[in-house]
């Protein structure tokens, strides 16, 4: 593998993006990788058609290096997933995603008895079913090729292996000392590393979109507080039936039509088990790759968000409504995915700006009132840039920045959902309590905490 590995560093050491990396944070580690996709769904309203058109567009007009900086966007070219492609799933196979509860089987109930149209197709079949459709199409093959052949070659049918693009990817996470080593020397070692960290965090998310009405909206807000109230402890019960009032009192000021976003989350499997035998295995037989390679994705998670729409679906601005609300949706459930599932939470950056800590984040990516973020500091040793925990700090009140899609921007006709907003549109970032301090400040990065 040496030889080839290292044809193919020398080639990108003359390259003219090969540079060394900048000294600041967000250029000094290695960033989860993500994979957009939409699920294209036949419209289940004759009413809605328009707008599942102007929702496509929207998602197709996004560029998502842009629109989330803190993941590499490592794509397979096409944005979209067919359903009528997507193949079936068995009953263990959805037990596998997620066993049936008897919560579940309330929450349809309900929804029926309040007059909600229920999809038929529950949500761990679409995650079971999207799983089966990556794995028939070889997409973990496909994302594995991609890490490895030159970027913009042929990774459905590989011709050579390289590691051009793991080092593109991973040399931010490595000292000036061990990059000159990997370019000089293609030393295994470093890139072993570097291999096992990168693929092992190479993620998929599909986006599934619908419009509902208010009355949809507010049943299953409704639904769901009332679901969960019957399922919680007696000393947590007084919760329970503030949720259900609360949602009860928002659905009497919602009007409208939104856009919700189920968002299904997957990664490819990969450890460090998997990278000796890419090395050992295939490496050096491609065309054992191409002919018997069986690399997977596995099923971690999903989300579901809502963004309002217009007031009537013959609003003034009704397309741009519709976008907007489906770019925030999708902001939103991808937010949601990272608060609840650790792994794919990202860095940020922070800052210093008059005298206070800010990061450059906000209602976009979730952020809260109160939130908790575990601060890190640079550490660099001779071959690895690693990230210390070095304290954590907190939001501070009336401090979000509401840097969702259109903040600054009134519609005429927008849908009203009477839920609290959170964020304020007047400040440029989100500030936190406390004050920069030795370790605490610039050059630092942050993460939500757990």
């Amino acid at each position: 593998m040496k030889t080839n590995l290292f044809f193919g560093l020398a080639l990108l050491s003359m390259a003219p993006n090969a540079v060394s990396a900048q000294e600041n944070a967000d250029s000094l580690y290695i960033r989860n990788s993500v994979y957009m996709l939409k699920l294209d769904m036949p419209a289940d309203n004759e009413e809605y058609a328009h707008a599942y058109e102007v929702t496509n567009k929207a998602f197709d007009g996004i560029d998502f290096a842009t629109r989330y900086p803190n993941y590499n966007d490592f794509n397979l070219g096409s944005h979209h997933i067919d359903w009528s492609t997507v193949p079936t799933a068995t009953k263990a196979e959805m037990d596998a995603i997620e066993k049936e509860s008897a919560k579940d089987a309330l929450l349809k109930t309900t929804l029926a008895s309040m007059g909600v149209k229920v999809d038929p197709i529950a949500e761990r079949e679409y995650a079971a079913r999207l799983l089966n459709y990556f794995n028939a199409n070889k997409f973990g093959n496909q994302l594995v090729a991609k890490w490895h052949v030159p970027q913009g070659a042929d990774y459905k049918n590989v011709a050579a292996f390289d590691m051009g693009t793991i080092y593109e990817y991973g040399k931010v996470g490595l000292s000036e000392e061990a990059r000159k080593v990997a370019l000089e020397t293609g030393n295994n070692d470093i890139f072993y590393n570097l291999h096992t960290k990168l693929l092992s965090t190479t993620y998929v998310c599909v986006n599934n979109y619908r419009m509902m009405n208010a009355k949809e909206k507010s049943a299953t807000a409704i639904a769901m507080a009332k679901v969960t109230l019957e399922f919680l402890p007696g000393i947590a019960k007084m919760a329970g039936n503030i949720a259900v009032k609360d949602a009860e009192t928002a659905a009497a000021k919602t009007k409208g039509y939104f856009v919700r976003t189920n968002a299904y989350l997957f990664k490819l499997d990969w450890d460090s088990e998997k990278t000796l035998e890419m090395y050992n295995k295939y490496w050096n037989n491609v065309a054992d790759f191409n002919a018997n390679a069986n690399y997977q994705l596995k099923y971690v998670g999903r989300s579901s968000k809502y963004a309002g729409a217009g007031l009537t679906m013959k609003s003034a601005n009704l397309d741009k409504l519709i976008a907007r609300g489906a770019l925030r949706a999708t902001d939103a459930a991808f937010a949601a995915l990272q608060r609840d599932y650790d792994e794919f939470r990202p860095m940020s950056s922070l800052h210093e700006e008059d005298g206070k800590l800010v990061a450059y984040i906000g209602t976009k990516e979730g952020v809260k009132a109160g939130d908790k973020f575990d601060v890190f500091m640079c550490q660099k040793n001779d071959k690895e840039i690693e990230w210390k925990k070095v304290g954590t700090i907190k939001v501070a009140k009336n401090s979000v920045w509401d840097n969702q899609e259109g903040a600054n921007e009134t519609l005429e006709g927008e849908a009203e959902d009477g839920e609290k907003k959170e964020g304020n549109a007047e400040l440029k970032y989100t500030v936190f309590d406390g004050k920069p301090g030795k370790k605490i400040g610039e050059g630092c990065l942050i993460r939500l905490a757990k």
